[in-house]
């Protein structure tokens, strides 16, 4: 899998290699989109990864490589985010761990510090950007939820929320408010899982 070149000038036409144009969309990768039925980044627009993943697996015949799956991730980002980041486009950045409901309810590959200035929550052991204005050594939450209870997560928590989430300095009240209610509903829904 390799990654191609980021230009998205051409979306609309359809053309033999408009496909290749996303990145980590080969060859091999392009033929499994054609023969799914899609023929431009504009067919795909809204399509959701996992969705993309079954297509395959069905059209196989089989489960395929679940790198597949963090491809289509890829993907997805790319052809619904009006300006991706380049940075956020290589397929291994979207493997389970990185979309994967953190212990505090954030999503690290929807975070705009990930990657290049933050490599996910388990990844750096909960050693976040913003305990510089905290002064901590880890972050509470995910100090009680992983280091002491050894939980993935805070779903099902009875505190939750608890006095551990703090606000992020770098946003206003009401986006760490709106933060806090996407945090929390993720929790709940992985919770009950």
């Amino acid at each position: 899998m390799k990654t191609q070149n980021n230009n998205r000038s051409d979306t609309s036409g359809g053309g033999s290699n408009e496909l290749r144009k996303i990145p980590n969309v080969g060859k091999r990768t392009e033929k499994v989109l054609r023969e799914m039925g899609y023929d431009s980044i504009e067919s795909l627009k809204g399509k959701r990864a996992v969705d993309l993943y079954a297509e395959e697996c069905s059209l196989k015949g089989s489960p395929v490589d679940r790198c597949q799956l963090y491809l289509y991730r890829a993907v997805e980002y790319f052809v619904n985010t009006e300006n991706p980041d380049p940075a956020k486009c290589k397929w291994w950045l979207w493997k389970d761990e990185q979309v994967e409901v953190a212990p505090c309810g954030a999503v690290c590959a929807e975070c705009g510090r990930f990657p290049s200035a933050c490599k996910g929550c388990r990844s750096i052991r909960g050693k976040v950007f913003w305990l510089e204005y905290t002064h901590e050594a880890c972050c509470p939450v995910y100090d009680c939820c992983v280091n002491q209870k050894r939980k993935r997560h805070c779903g099902g928590c009875v505190h939750l929320p608890c006095g551990r989430y703090k606000k992020d300095p770098t946003v206003s009240d009401e986006q760490n408010a709106e933060n806090l209610r996407i945090m929390l509903d993720r929790l709940n829904r992985a919770r009950r899982k």
